[in-house]
């Protein structure tokens, strides 16, 4: 595994924390993000974030995590979005969970869905996964688009599984199977 790729307009890498003023900055730019992912009050911080990027790093270390912060190949050091792939689970699962975020500024442009293709394309190939999971809420249309663009099934209802502005919500759960992963294990 690496810690930069690149694809037709985009550089993907792992951050340390010396970049927690980026990231910071790319939180506070996109407060929308609030609505589908739990925020703590210290989340606007700094240090929230030195700390969040320390301990990525450590797990992608391990090989338990990527994140990979989006940059456009037209202004390498200015964050766009991310993409994460957690609970990298190899032997007999084969699998990890993926999430996505992407600046307001930099949506319906097909960045999020060139970035993704390239993170499977790292977990399918150099992780050998069999499964990528993602959970959006029902609400998300535009991410359950995105996700069935990419060639997710939704597999059902994860009941009341994450605890968002103070209240349990459902989020649906898909999923994408590596086609060409080795059957006989």
């Amino acid at each position: 595994m690496k810690f930069i790729y690149e694809t037709d307009r985009l550089i993907l890498r792992v951050l340390d924390s010396s970049w927690a003023p980026s990231v910071l900055t790319f939180y506070q730019n996109n407060p929308d993000f609030a609505r589908v992912e739990p925020i703590t009050d210290n989340f606007y911080t700094l240090h929230f974030h030195e700390t969040v990027l320390r301990y990525e790093y450590e797990l992608t270390l391990k090989m338990t995590m990527l994140r990979l912060w989006i940059f456009s190949k037209d202004e390498p050091d200015k964050i766009i979005g991310t993409i994460s792939f957690r609970n990298i689970t190899r032997n007999f699962f084969g699998s990890c969970e993926v999430g996505y975020k992407i600046d307001k500024a930099h949506r319906n442009m097909g960045i999020c869905q060139e970035a993704l293709r390239k993170g499977f394309e790292v977990m399918f190939s150099e992780l050998d996964l069999h499964r990528i999971e993602a959970i959006v809420l029902p609400s998300n249309l535009a991410s359950i688009h995105l996700l069935e663009n990419l060639g997710f099934m939704k597999e059902g209802t994860k009941r009341q599984c994450v605890k968002l502005q103070g209240e349990w919500r459902d989020h649906f759960l898909y999923s994408l199977i590596n086609q060409n992963h080795n059957q006989h294990l």
